[in-house]
């Protein structure tokens, strides 16, 4: 009975640490595209512009990060995001978001990956 209760606070203090490794790699990651993709879409209002959507700089302000343990969610709270992105029938798309997580997937899928490693390891 010791051992099955050893075991068991055992597995429940790997998967707690487990759960934190992952939600910090998850957190730098979020943060970190969240931060691309606001440089990308930053050029002061009023200055040169070769991209209609940088114009007013609203497009820029209005990216948010929400993440919880599990998931990120990288989003632009300004409606013009999505047109952007998918354009329309007189708008071509110009996406931004799409393109950024394309890039960056699998270098973030690495890291997750070695934040779970150091986890299990102990790190």
């Amino acid at each position: 009975m010791i051992q099955t209760m050893k075991l068991s606070r055992l597995a429940n203090d790997l998967g707690l640490a487990l759960e934190t490794h992952l939600a910090q790699a998850l957190q730098r990651e979020a943060a970190a595209i969240a931060a691309s993709l606001v440089e990308t879409l930053a050029t002061p209002p009023g200055g040169p512009h070769q991209h209609p959507w940088q114009q007013t700089g609203t497009l820029h302000d209005s990216i948010e990060t929400e993440i919880t343990a599990t998931e990120a969610i990288i989003a632009s709270t300004d409606p013009v995001a999505l047109i952007q992105e998918h354009g329309t029938t007189t708008i071509p798309p110009r996406p931004s978001f799409g393109p950024l997580a394309a890039l960056a997937a699998p270098g973030i899928a690495h890291r997750i990956g070695e934040a779970a490693l150091h986890a299990l390891i102990g790190d």
